[in-house]
């Protein structure tokens, strides 16, 4: 185990928090999460398989979104690493901080993702 580690991936645009809730009914949000969520699984699946005891998720962006309706990229990446074994929980025990910054120096539309690992593991 190493105590800590920092990933990098980079994702493309996600929904605006706006777009995803804005009346939007149940299934049309779980496309587009679904749609999003296969973008994190091509981005992880360069990565060995890893695991971690603790989290938090630093996203730098590029788009026109205001910083709070960008954070549908750190929602869909917590969840994703949820759901797919990374980490046992999201709750503040395990995912211990958040944020999203906007950069205009990255590429136009590109979300650029920091997971910080602690207890970190790669799985067998």
């Amino acid at each position: 185990m190493i105590e800590y580690e920092e990933i990098i991936v980079t994702l493309p645009k996600p929904p605006s928090l706006n777009q995803f809730y804005s009346g939007r009914h149940y299934a049309v949000r779980k496309k587009y999460k679904d749609k999003y969520w296969g973008e994190i699984a091509k981005a992880m699946d360069k990565l060995d398989k890893f695991s971690m005891d603790k989290m938090s998720i630093h996203v730098r962006y590029n788009c026109r979104f205001d910083v709070d309706n960008a954070i549908c990229c750190c929602k869909f990446l917590a969840d994703y690493l949820r759901n797919h074994g990374y980490i046992k929980d999201d709750n503040p025990k395990f995912f211990t901080s958040q944020s999203t910054a906007y950069d205009s120096t990255l590429e136009k539309d590109e979300f650029v993702a920091k997971i910080k690992c602690h207890g970190y593991q790669i799985a067998e």
